[in-house]
This record gives structure tokens, C-alpha cells and sequence, in this order.
């Protein structure tokens, strides 16, 4: 467990630098980013037996070629990068680890330096909320990374390489599907009429989302939505006290945000559109996680873009407000992270690697 709050340390330090250093340039930033990125593929790649879902995975690559191509229990694109990998470097899980970390850590540092004010802030948010998707994440995260890449284009508005880039995450996992409207949320704009139709397709899809999940789950795969649909009969804690616990924190960054929104000349066209794929996540997980925990998984792609939203609300706020920011952000990421790691016994503590005894 140390090596968790150790990592959480040093990237509180770097931010520090990050938020309170001044520089006219992200350059300079490149060196510390490159050493965070190496840690946490370092420490990603050596795991094991530490993880999501670990004995599934582990399984899974080590069997893949006992059933014919296309029809193994995994998305297309991921079981041909297992199969490429296996061919061309052997059944060795560490390296296959090694490479999914290098993909996901690269396209999301890459996307941050890029998009972020301050970076390595969105960084240390990221791993405050997701230790999983910061860097131990495999087929949902690498998937995630890709439709976090594709920002840059929404941003460019090129749709065509936004979209090639979406398809590309739902070859790795299905739910990159529903990132495609991300492009048109970007330019939304809120007002009272628009609140009221998202309240209304809120409610209707909360009544129906049963029925939705299974209709969107047979276009998709109809066998892992009934798994899944199982899964969530079988889970310990009841659907709505999960839905309250998620929802708690977003409604709290959702309140704190609102305020930024500025349509005017002098608002911030980036955070407006960030801002929309944020709301537009909290749908979503109201809307799905009713029927399971295990569905709120759909919301992530457009969860991440809390990291982004953050970093520009501190930017473009005044220096009073900037404080007050900071101080909610960093009690309730101390919160959030000691949560992930202590309740979590089995998947994350303890922190093995392989040569672990």
C-alpha cells in the first residue's frame, strides 16, 4: 500500500510545481512528464497478480488461440493485439503489460500536454480518481486513452480523423460507441430549453434503461450484456447506494464548474465544450448505473474529461477563487484516493510484481 501514497506524493510535489511555478511555456514541463510517464509504465508493466480483473485477463491471453478468430469473449481489436503480440514476442504477459502501458500512458500524457493547462494537475486528478486508469488499466483504458485522444480533433473540428480514432477505441472496448455524439456536444450551448430536454431524456431513460441496455447491448454483444446483466443481479452493493456514492462526487465538480460557463466573447470556448462532455458523462451514469455498478462503467470516456475541466476552471478564475479551488480539489482527492486504495483489497493491495515471492 506505501508504494501508492508514495506515487500519490510525488505527483502532489510535481503539481505544485506545475500550478504555482510560473512559465510562459508547457516546455519546460516535458522532463517531468517523461519521468512520471517511465514510472508508471515501469510500475504498470512489472505487476502481477495487481489489477482489474487480473485473472481474467490473465487467462484469457494464455488461451486466446484455443478458439477461432472473432469468436472469443473480447472485442475484436483487443484480441488481435493479444494475438499480434504473442506471435511476434512469445506468452510473455509482463511484455504484453509493458506495451499496453507504454500505449495508454503515452496517448494520455501526449493528450494532456497538449490540452491541459497544467498537466501534470490533470495527471495527479487522474490518478487521485483512478489508479486503474492512470496507468493498470488494459482494454476499457486503452480504449479510453484513444477517445481522449480524439479531443484534439473535435477540438480542430476534423471529424473524419475523430471518428477513425473512436472506432479504432471500439474495436478495444464497445462503449467507445458512445463517444461519437461528444463531436456535437462539444458546441452545445446551455440554456433553459436544453436543460429541460436533457432532464426529460434523463427521466425517460432512467424508466427505460433496462430495456435500452439490453437493445444497445445485442447490437453490440448480446453475451456479455447478459453476463454483465447476471453480474449486476449478483453484486453486493445495491445499484442506487452506488448511483448516490457516484454521484456525489460529480454533482459536488458539477456545481463548482457551472459557474465557469461563459458564452460571451471573453469565455472560454475550451472549457465550455470540456464542461459539455462532463455533464454529459453524469447522464449517463445516472442513466445506466441504476441497472448495475457494472454499467457506470459506459459513462468513463466522458468522465476522464474532469481532468481537463479542473485544470481550466483554475485557470481562467481569479487568485481568490484559484485558493479555494485548490483546497476542495486536494481534500477531496486525498478522499477519493485512499478510498480507491483501501477498499480495494485483492485487486490493488497488495502491489505485487513478478518477482515478487
Amino acid at each position: 500500500m506505501t508504494i501508492y501514497f508514495v506515487l500519490y506524493f510525488v505527483f502532489f510535489v510535481f503539481t505544485l510545481g506545475d500550478l504555482f511555478i510560473s512559465r510562459e511555456r508547457k516546455k519546460p514541463l516535458l522532463v517531468p512528464l517523461i519521468l512520471l510517464g517511465v514510472t508508471m509504465i515501469v510500475l504498470a508493466g512489472l505487476r502481477w497478480e495487481t489489477g482489474t480483473d487480473w485473472p481474467n485477463y490473465f487467462r484469457y491471453f494464455n488461451t486466446v488461440e484455443k478458439v477461432d478468430y472473432g469468436r472469443s469473449t473480447m472485442e475484436i481489436g483487443y484480441e488481435s493485439l493479444v494475438r499480434s503480440f504473442k506471435f511476434l514476442f512469445g506468452a510473455k504477459y509482463t511484455g504484453f503489460l509493458f506495451i499496453c502501458a507504454t500505449f495508454l500512458i503515452s496517448l494520455t500524457y501526449y493528450t494532456v500536454y497538449k490540452v491541459s493547462p497544467y498537466p501534470i494537475f490533470s495527471l495527479f486528478l487522474l490518478l487521485s480518481y483512478s489508479v486503474t486508469g492512470s496507468s493498470f488499466g488494459v482494454r476499457q483504458d486503452l480504449s479510453i486513452s484513444l477517445t481522449l485522444l480524439s479531443f484534439i480533433f473535435i477540438e480542430k473540428r476534423s471529424f473524419y480523423r475523430f471518428a477513425a480514432i473512436v472506432f479504432i477505441a471500439s474495436l478495444l472496448h464497445n462503449s467507445a460507441i458512445v463517444f461519437f455524439p461528444a463531436y456535437y456536444l462539444y458546441k452545445l450551448k446551455w440554456n433553459v430549453l436544453t436543460a429541460l430536454f436533457f432532464l426529460f431524456v434523463l427521466a425517460l431513460s432512467f424508466y427505460m434503461s433496462s430495456y435500452l441496455i439490453q437493445t444497445l447491448g445485442t447490437m453490440v454483444s448480446e453475451q456479455k450484456t447478459e453476463f454483465y446483466m447476471e453480474l449486476g443481479q449478483e453484486a453486493l452493493e445495491d445499484p442506487y447506494t452506488s448511483l448516490m456514492k457516484g454521484l456525489s462526487g460529480r454533482l459536488l465538480f458539477l456545481f463548482i464548474l457551472a459557474p465557469f460557463v461563459n458564452y460571451s466573447e471573453g469565455g472560454s470556448k475550451e472549457f465550455n465544450g470540456i464542461f459539455n462532455l462532463y455533464v454529459f458523462g453524469i447522464i449517463l451514469y445516472t442513466i445506466f448505473t441504476p441497472i448495475s455498478p457494472v454499467f457506470s462503467r459506459i459513462a468513463r470516456s466522458y468522465d476522464i474529461f474532469q481532468i481537463l475541466a479542473i485544470p481550466y476552471a483554475y485557470y481562467i478564475t481569479n487568485r481568490f477563487f484559484k485558493l479555494a479551488l485548490i483546497m476542495i480539489i486536494f481534500t477531496f482527492s486525498i478522499y477519493k484516493f485512499q478510498s480507491i486504495i483501501r477498499n480495494d483489497p485483492g485487486i490493488l493491495v497488495p502491489y505485487k510484481t513478478i518477482y515478487t515471492n
